[in-house]
């Protein structure tokens, strides 16, 4: 089963609809944060991350099966797309991560943005790989 239009399989569907979701509920997460509601806004940024977690469970699992076709073609347009989008996702899911568990970075207004940004652009180029990969 896949989005009409699509050649993907159903966990790529998934995957997709769970990063979009964990993305959705960041935003109210900052909505919260912004009203200085904290309790919400952490709420609603551990659930993000777990979903986030789950969602990268997926994705690596492909990673690992196709990390020879990739570096195979690491000058393609697509693999540089893919391994930035690697690289943006690994920092903003364990920069989510560490805020959730207290550990290994301050919460700062600073660190929390730049943690937000490489979670959207890696969401980003995670639609525009699915595109690439997927619509026909």
């Amino acid at each position: 089963m896949s989005f009409p239009g699509t050649t993907a399989s159903f966990l790529a569907n998934v995957t997709l609809m769970v990063q979009i979701a964990a993305f959705i509920i960041l935003i109210f997460g900052v909505l919260h944060a912004k009203k200085k509601d904290f309790l919400k806004h952490f709420k609603t940024a551990d659930i993000a991350v777990v979903f986030g977690i789950l969602a990268f469970l997926w994705m690596s699992y492909r990673f690992v099966i196709n990390f020879r076709a990739i570096i195979l073609n690491i000058t393609s347009q697509d693999s540089l797309l893919l391994i930035v989008h690697v690289v943006a996702g690994i920092l903003g899911l364990s920069g989510g991560i560490a805020f959730v568990l207290n550990k290994f970075i301050k919460k700062t207004l600073i660190s929390m943005r730049m943690v937000f940004l490489a979670w959207t652009i890696a969401l980003l180029l995670g639609i525009v790989l699915y595109a690439i990969y997927y619509v026909s």
